[in-house]
Order: C-alpha cells, then sequence, then structure tokens
C-alpha cells in the first residue's frame, strides 16, 4: 500500500513539473521580444551631373549604394554636413560607394566636381519622420 501511494505521489509530480514547462514563454504572443527588422539597401545611380533618385528616404540601419553608371569619374557623393564622403572612387562604370544611415534626420550630399556648376545634389531622409530639405539645391 505505501509503494501504491509512494507510486500516485511521485506520478503526481511529474505531472505537475511537465504542465509548468509546457506552459514556458516565447513564441506566443506578448511572450518574448521580437526580432528587429531586416536593413534594407537603397541603390541610387551615379551618372553625368545626376543622382537617380535625387531623393530616397530609408530607415535607420538602411544602407544606401551609389553606383556609378557614367564614363566621367569625377564625381565624388560628399554630406554637407561632413558625415560621409566617397572621394573619387568612382574610377570605372559599376564602381559603388554605400553608407549605413543610423541617426533619423535629413542628409543633403553633392558632388565636389559638379555640386556647383550643375546641381548634382541629392537628400537621404531617414526615418519616417525626417522631412526634406528646405532648398534640395543646397
Amino acid at each position: 500500500m505505501k509503494r501504491i501511494r509512494l507510486l500516485c505521489l511521485l506520478v503526481s509530480a511529474l505531472t505537475g513539473v511537465l504542465i509548468v514547462l509546457s506552459c514556458g514563454g516565447g513564441g506566443g504572443y506578448g511572450g518574448g521580444p521580437t526580432a528587429p527588422p531586416m536593413a534594407n539597401t537603397v541603390v541610387v545611380t551615379v551618372t553625368d551631373n545626376v543622382y537617380t533618385p535625387k531623393q530616397v528616404t530609408v530607415q535607420p540601419g538602411d544602407t544606401v549604394r551609389w553606383v556609378l553608371n557614367s564614363t566621367t569619374y569625377t564625381h565624388t557623393v560628399t554630406a554637407k554636413d561632413g558625415s560621409f564622403d566617397s572621394g573619387f572612387v568612382f574610377t570605372s562604370p559599376g564602381a559603388i560607394f554605400e553608407h549605413r544611415f543610423d541617426t533619423k534626420g535629413t542628409f543633403e550630399y553633392a558632388c565636389r566636381t559638379h555640386g556647383d556648376c550643375c546641381g548634382m545634389r541629392g537628400s537621404i531622409l531617414v526615418g519616417k519622420d525626417a522631412l526634406p530639405p528646405p532648398d534640395p539645391g543646397y
């Protein structure tokens, strides 16, 4: 009789442990942290005297990739605020420059060679609340 009672107690205890373990967190709604959104890469084409598109909107953590589609190799991608500068890396068609934007805001940029003479300018809006520059032709 003592063995049966002991066996019943043991079975009850194990059942309770299994119930508690099966109700663990995660996986369900409201349970645990969600995965961060995937970062994107947005492409801007660099051609003679123009960036296409001139303005793009990205989210923090996204990357903008500028790709040369021209035979003019004196273009740059230079931020007005100095936060990024490609230098003269565009040495052949298909050459790229990339910059990851982690801070919300509006980033204006231009080609050091053609920004003043030809209006080769653009802007990156980071975050859904970023405003376009007041004068897109800084």
